[in-house]
C-alpha cells in the first residue's frame, strides 16, 4: 500500500485514530473509531469512520466533503485497519459504507490492494444473501470483514 498517508494521532485504549484531510476545502476533521459489536467466536470491531461535526460534537459519517484526496483518505483509513489488526491480532474489523455507494467503494479499495492484502497473511470474506463468503472480484457484497489468518 504504497500511496501517500496522512500521519494520524492514535488512542489505542479507545480504538480511536484521527487525521487531518487537506485540499481545497480545506482542513478537514477525520475520525476512525473501531467498536466492539460481536466476541464469538472472534472479537469482531465495526469501521466506524467520518467526518468531525464541531456543531453536534460528533462523527458524521454521510458528509462527503470531496476535498480532492480520497485516495489518500482511504489509504490512511486502510493503514489503520492494518495497525488495529497487529495490536489485535485475533480481533477482526466489519466494515460497511454508510451507503451502498461507499460500500462499493470499500470494496473497489481491496480489490485495488488485493495483492498486498493477501501476501500479508489477511483473510477477507463478504456479506451476501445473509451468508458470509469468500472475497471474490465480481461480487457486489453488502459488508465485510477483514482479519489475520492463523
Amino acid at each position: 500500500m504504497a500511496d501517500d498517508r496522512y500521519t494520524y494521532l492514535k488512542v489505542p485504549e479507545e480504538h480511536y485514530y484521527e487525521f487531518y484531510s487537506e485540499g481545497p476545502k480545506g482542513v478537514i476533521k477525520k475520525i476512525i473509531r473501531y467498536s466492539l459489536i460481536e466476541e464469538r467466536p472472534y472479537k469482531i470491531y465495526n469501521l466506524g469512520f467520518g467526518d468531525w461535526d464541531e456543531k453536534h460534537q460528533d462523527v458524521d459519517d454521510l458528509v462527503n466533503s470531496n476535498n480532492d484526496d480520497r485516495q489518500k483518505v482511504l489509504g490512511t483509513v486502510a493503514d489503520t485497519v492494518i495497525d488495529f489488526l497487529n495490536n489485535h491480532p485475533h480481533a477482526a474489523v466489519f466494515a460497511k459504507g454508510s451507503t451502498a455507494a461507499r460500500t462499493r467503494l470499500y470494496q473497489m479499495n481491496i480489490l485495488a490492494y488485493w495483492e498486498e492484502i493477501t501476501e500479508a497473511f489477511y483473510l477477507v470474506q463478504g456479506y451476501l444473501n445473509e451468508d458470509w463468503q469468500p472475497f471474490e472480484k465480481g461480487i457486489n457484497f453488502e459488508a465485510f470483514i477483514i482479519r489475520k489468518k492463523f
